[in-house]
């Protein structure tokens, strides 16, 4: 039987997180089960089981996003981060400090779907969201 993987989301209230938050709950397998602003909020909730993912926006206030991920990785090891950089520079950091995945701000639907698919992909099911018809590919 495969559970649900408990996500939590860390960045600031606005479309950026209203949109994650949709596009993360089409995903049959992910439950939000919470939405902060900040690395320090996310430690401090008081979640029962820990989240398989969080997802950190480089935006949040209080921390180096970085730091914000190895506090993330301290307490809960087992979860997945998926860092949201806002610059190329961000990105290349977070790939080099061996974040989970990074994506830079701008990307796709797709291109979520598809980083959250990789992250759960060694013999996890994580199906992305059903694309609606369209016309058939050229």
């Amino acid at each position: 039987m495969v559970y649900p993987k408990l996500t939590l989301i860390v960045a600031q209230p606005g479309p950026l997180r209203e949109g994650l938050r949709a596009a993360l709950g089409t995903m049959p397998h992910l439950v939000v089960v919470g939405e902060v602003d900040s690395a320090a909020s996310a430690l401090e909730l008081g979640l029962h089981c820990a989240p398989g993912l969080v997802v950190l926006s480089a935006e949040t206030p209080g921390r180096d996003p970085l730091d914000a991920w190895q506090q993330i990785k301290a307490r809960w090891p087992e979860a997945r981060c998926l860092i949201l950089a806002d610059t190329v520079q961000q990105q290349e950091m977070a790939r080099s400090a061996g974040v989970d995945t990074v994506l830079l701000k701008g990307f796709a639907a797709a291109r979520l779907f598809a980083a959250v698919e990789t992250l759960f992909g060694e013999g996890e099911e994580v199906h992305a969201a059903p694309t609606r018809p369209g016309p058939a590919p050229p």
